[in-house]
């Protein structure tokens, strides 16, 4: 059932613009059940991670939590920032909210700005998962659960309606996520199967030649990997850490404008890692 919402005019702008405004609480409890956010133990409390005003009208959505993103989406007057890198993570230290930190802080509650963030839940989400998004970008049909990650999945796998050769499954990661890939070869020369858990994933590559996929794609990579693939057959695709969560962030910000009428911003922070 939707939220009850409600249609105000915007007091910074003319008043022949209306929006949508919906209670803080409610949105992310929306947000929570959508994104299943029980169903994984995580490195983060995934959701309201700081409360700002009780009502939301304008969100801003990035890929991750910083004192310029904050800064930029108070310029935008942005009621809350959604984010999938947030500013709070579970750690054996003891928090204490002091320099950069305590700014971060600072410009959220001085400027009553909410700060929602969800990690895991993003990238394993089947709709709107920073994975699945990119899978189906790339062409891949047929889309599963794919990586056992702290008991539940993390990422996606699928199967192309027909095989690709391998240089054009490169040349469209690249084409998808807007930089050009670090490769390293297996000896596919057709690909067929793929698997896809972005981020920092390296480890999850064994997962992929263990359900004998074609290649695998990730943010990172790691030393051993280079030789691994070689012996293994199976090309792992290092496609950019931030490069490939920018997908679920997007997708969020399009599912809250359809389904909340709320107004929704991507902004990009360019990250080259």
């Amino acid at each position: 059932m939707d939220a009850i919402r409600t249609v105000v005019p915007p007091y910074t702008v003319p008043l022949l613009r209306y929006y949508f405004v919906m209670d803080l609480l409610q949105l992310v409890a929306d947000l929570d059940e959508l994104l299943d956010v029980e169903a994984v133990r995580d490195y983060c409390p995934n959701g309201l991670q700081v409360e700002g005003a009780g009502h939301v009208a304008r969100v801003v959505t990035a890929v991750s939590a910083s004192r310029a993103l904050f800064t930029r989406a108070i310029d935008h007057e942005a009621d809350a920032i959604i984010v999938h890198h947030g500013i709070l993570w579970n750690t054996s230290e003891s928090p204490r909210i002091t320099g950069s930190f305590r700014e971060r802080i600072r410009l959220l509650l001085a400027n009553h700005v909410s700060l929602i963030a969800y990690h895991l839940p993003l990238d394993r989400h089947m709709e709107l998962g920073n994975a699945a998004v990119l899978g189906r970008r790339l062409g891949l049909t047929e889309l599963e659960p794919f990586a056992e990650h702290q008991g539940a999945s993390a990422g996606v796998c699928g199967v192309f309606p027909e095989p690709v050769d391998a240089e054009e499954f490169f040349a469209a990661v690249a084409e998808a996520t807007d930089r050009e890939p670090q490769i390293f070869e297996g000896n596919r020369r057709e690909i067929s199967s793929v698997g896809i858990v972005t981020g920092a994933a390296e480890r999850e590559y064994h997962q992929a030649v263990a359900a004998g996929l074609d290649a695998y794609i990730t943010g990172e990579a790691t030393e051993w990997v280079l030789h691994q693939a070689a012996e293994d057959g199976v090309h792992y695709v290092a496609a950019g850490h931030y490069a490939t969560e920018r997908f679920g962030v997007r997708a969020l910000g399009r599912w809250l404008t359809e389904h909340r009428g709320l107004e929704a911003e991507y902004i990009e922070m360019p990250n080259p890692v």
